[in-house]
């Protein structure tokens, strides 16, 4: 029985072009690990919390679409390099909330800039109407993917409650 991608043309040309797309990236990528030895999965953490301070693991969580276990990994390697730091949260002494350090501030700022000028300058031969539509696209696709991600989160958390 042939997969779903092998019997739509058009599914197998946008996942290449996805992937071919996803590899225009890989030297920033290369770059920011090279900076500050974070990995891009850190770096939107940290992101995160430069967006609105003082986040939970399971906030982080639901905002990466990955498990609590997996952001508290990530937590424990951002905390020992001196980006982050967790405090018990004054209202609710159970509750921990997620902060960044000035590291932290400072490799977002930075790594913002130069990924953000980086894609730009990628995208510069587009037109705003090319530009409208991919955005579109990808915002659609992102969509998709978030509530395809929830259910799969969800469809673990009963298998594992059921053991």
């Amino acid at each position: 029985m042939a997969a779903e991608w092998e019997e739509r043309p058009a599914l197998m040309a946008a996942i290449r072009a996805l992937f071919s797309a996803s590899a225009l990236l890989d030297p920033m990528r290369l770059r920011i690990w090279d900076a500050e030895g974070l990995t891009v999965t850190q770096l939107r953490l940290l992101s995160f919390l430069s967006e609105e301070d003082g986040l939970s693991n399971a906030a982080l969580a639901d905002r990466l679409l990955v498990t609590r276990p997996s952001v508290s990994a990530l937590l424990e390697r951002l905390e020992r390099g001196g980006f982050i730091r967790r405090e018990v949260a004054p209202n609710d002494r159970r509750a921990i909330r997620i902060s960044l350090e000035e590291r932290g501030r400072t490799a977002v700022s930075h790594l913002r800039q130069d990924t953000w000028a980086y894609t730009g300058h990628l995208m510069r031969s587009l037109s705003d109407d090319e530009l409208e539509e991919l955005a579109s696209s990808l915002n659609r696709f992102v969509e998709a993917g978030r509530a395809q991600r929830q259910a799969d989160l969800l469809a673990e958390a009963e298998v594992t409650a059921a053991r």
